[in-house]
């Protein structure tokens, strides 16, 4: 039974993650030298990774899979023998071979990323898309219950697989509706009734609902996701739909776009400030 939880990756995510469980009665140890933690969240912050592991299962929210790899052989070869749940964004291939490798020192691995971005994650509503055996989901379901609503996407990796897909669809609808934003601009319609039609309209989706009113057409760009991670994530998804034989023109040329936007724009940028990269502030 899991009682003890360690939580890796105390950003803008994991900050206002890491505390939700405490409310349900599981213990929490947090690491992350650069925690953007309160002092008052609850959360035992640990000095060392190594401090994780006494601990009956570690949760990882880190920015990809090569940085999720090395504190996951980090605390495996620190003695840890319980169960990882990865709740970064990964790439599938990645979290396969790593779960091989932590098998053999008795270590289970679980992919369950999320969508819903800093609000839900605050609020603890977020969409958890877990990959793994349904004992594992059964053994999990309470801790993931925590954090939001949890679907059993399928096998290992297919949790992260479905974040990549998600985000590659989320990532074309939010480049559409921002040429859209602009261009109805120029020809005189204003940011706000463009808003309101669309979101009437077949045209809407997350972007229209939920980012331009308050990050887009104010120019705020202050939703709590890197243009980085999304790109990456894109990148990600290119690759399996390519694989897949389910490629299109617009597979590679929106990952193209989004990496030359990060380079533009710089890494810390919001990815609602891409549309810095279609339509820039000339004030």
């Amino acid at each position: 039974m899991i009682r003890s939880v360690g939580f890796v990756g105390l950003g803008a995510m994991g900050s206002v993650m890491a505390p939700l469980p405490l409310k349900a009665g599981y213990s929490v140890i947090g690491f992350d030298p650069a925690t953007t933690l309160g002092e008052n969240s609850g959360v035992c912050l640990a000095s060392q990774l190594e401090d994780l592991v006494s601990c009956d299962a570690v949760i990882l929210m880190l920015p990809d899979g090569t940085t999720v790899a090395s504190v996951a052989t980090s605390i495996a070869n620190a003695g840890f023998r319980g169960l990882v749940i990865d709740m970064s964004s990964s790439h599938p291939r990645g979290t396969i071979a790593l779960a091989e490798q932590l098998g053999k020192k008795s270590i289970r691995l679980i992919d369950a990323p999320v969508s819903g971005g800093q609000k839900k994650a605050t609020s603890g509503t977020l969409m958890i898309m877990m990959g793994g055996e349904k004992e594992d989901l059964d053994e999990i379901r309470t801790l993931l219950g925590c954090f939001g609503s949890v679907a059993h996407v399928g096998p290992l990796g297919a949790g992260h697989a479905m974040k990549a897909l998600n985000n590659y669809v989320s990532a074309a609808g939010m480049l559409a509706s921002m040429q859209a934003l602009a261009t109805a601009q120029s020809c005189g319609i204003h940011p706000e009734t463009f808003a309101k039609v669309i979101n009437g309209s077949t045209g809407r989706n997350n972007t229209t609902e939920v980012k331009l009113e308050p990050f887009i057409i104010s120019r705020s760009y202050a939703s709590g996701f890197s243009l980085q991670l999304m790109a990456k994530d894109v990148g990600i998804a290119s690759e399996l739909i390519t694989n897949a034989g389910f490629g299109a023109p617009t597979t590679n040329a929106l990952h193209n776009y989004l990496t030359s936007a990060v380079e533009k724009l710089g890494s810390d940028i919001d990815h609602t400030g891409l549309y810095e990269m279609i339509n820039p502030n000339t004030n």
